[in-house]
């Protein structure tokens, strides 16, 4: 089959979409990645075919503050980003599905039901944490509203109360999309935020189930498969000085920010920095294009940034800020996570490391070089939490991953219904 696999946001974004491209490319069958343009290089540095999907995502630090607003990044990001441009992101996608057979989508491409019913195409979605399904059987930390998350020990009324203002809340921010299914001859649809994103064929659950189970208020069709890993690329200078850095010592604390709040950090890596001088340790910091005045200590190496894969394993502990992709890397390397979240998942992503005894928590407006090493020797020094997260390491090995979700989608498509592969979906 030639399957588009497509995503809009970050590399967190990106990376799950490359990964199963490539267990795709491993069957042989002929796999595309729709991104953000700035993105194209990567992809074909990989081996696969890339088309570009507007919009593309700001690097701007004043513009990365304004969309990761604790209260109101994601109502700016989802009104302005992706509604306010369905029109050029559809546009994009219908030309990336050409002669495609399936699409398997991630987050925030709202479009996919139109461009999948218009090129007669099956299509899945892909979701990537716990967060994104909304469920009030298992309520997530809101970022823009935390305080409603004790509730929980309520039972379900509250969330689901407060889910449902949240639909109506929402409803008019999806209003162009609804403008533009309506101009393509398709039925307004309903809340793209809460349902209307689920494919009627196949959604991927791709995080482990002790992240969170099955839950009753999940859509219909769903397979959950475990983390998607990527093996990722490094610049080989930077692999042989983080590798020579490793092999002089003890195991360093690894300090990551992803690659989107990496460019917000503000003083972070300086208030990192004098934790370590605090602690004694050692430390790898990967610091973006961020600098670290007066840094002369050979405790630390500083490097822009090094495939996750390669450093963690050989860690005591990461310091991030909770990512989903962080946080998978983290779990499989089995070490213990200090987390500081800024928004969208990370908060519940956070919460729920901490339920499972894995890492600990730090809110970003509690970070200083005290607070961090208060933190990371209280980490370090309890022998619970790393226990917990090599427990979890092992949970990690035998799921599925991207080759569970490779077979979910050949038997979707198999299905005698679907013929060769080639449906002709309903109009949603």
């Amino acid at each position: 089959m030639r399957i588009v696999f497509a995503a809009l946001g970050s590399l967190g974004d990106l990376h799950p979409m490359l990964a199963l491209a490539r267990e795709a490319a491993a069957r042989r069958h002929d796999p595309v990645v729709a991104s953000s343009p700035v993105y194209g290089d990567l992809v074909r540095r990989a081996g696969i075919e890339f088309h570009p999907v507007r919009p593309d995502f700001p690097e701007a630090p004043s513009l990365l503050s304004y969309y990761f607003h604790p209260e109101w990044g994601p109502k700016r990001l989802l009104r302005e980003m992706v509604f306010g441009r369905v029109r050029e992101t559809f546009a994009d996608l219908f030309a990336a599905t050409e002669g495609a057979d399936f699409l398997v989508v991630g987050e925030l491409l709202y479009v996919a039901p139109m461009v999948a019913a218009r090129r007669g195409i099956l299509w899945a979605n892909s979701i990537l944490a716990p967060t994104s399904f909304l469920s009030a059987h298992d309520p997530c930390v809101l970022a823009p509203s935390p305080l409603f998350f004790p509730l929980r020990k309520l039972g379900l009324w509250p969330h689901k109360l407060l889910f449902a203002f949240g639909k109506f809340l929402t409803s008019h921010w999806a209003s162009p999309l609804r403008a533009f299914r309506r101009e393509l001859g398709f039925p307004p649809g309903g809340n793209p935020i809460f349902s209307d994103k689920h494919s009627p064929h196949l959604v991927l659950a791709q995080f482990p189930a002790f992240l969170s189970p099955p839950q009753p208020d999940w859509p219909p069709h769903v397979v959950q498969t475990g983390f998607p890993f990527l093996a990722q690329m490094g610049d080989p200078e930077s692999l042989a000085r983080i590798d020579a850095f490793l092999a002089d010592g003890p195991p360093p604390v690894t300090f990551t920010l992803g690659s989107t709040i990496v460019h917000i950090a503000e003083n972070f890596y300086q208030e990192a920095a004098e934790a370590v001088r605090i602690l004694g340790c050692r430390a790898i910091l990967l610091a973006g294009g961020n600098r670290i005045p007066g840094l002369d200590d050979p405790r630390m190496l500083v490097v822009p940034y090094a495939p996750l894969d390669r450093v963690f394993p050989r860690s005591a502990a990461v310091v991030h800020q909770g990512g989903i992709g962080t946080c998978a890397e983290a779990l499989r390397a089995g070490i213990p996570s200090l987390i500081i979240p800024f928004g969208f998942d990370q908060p519940d992503n956070a919460e729920r490391f901490r339920r499972l005894g894995a890492g600990l928590l730090l809110t970003r407006n509690r970070v200083s070089a005290r607070s961090l090493a208060d933190r990371l020797r209280q980490l370090t020094s309890s022998p619970r939490f790393a226990a917990s997260a090599q427990a979890l390491s092992h949970q990690i090995a035998s799921d599925p991953g991207t080759s569970g979700a490779l077979d979910a989608i050949e038997r979707v498509a198999a299905q005698p219904e679907n013929g060769t592969g080639i449906s002709r979906p309903q109009i949603p």
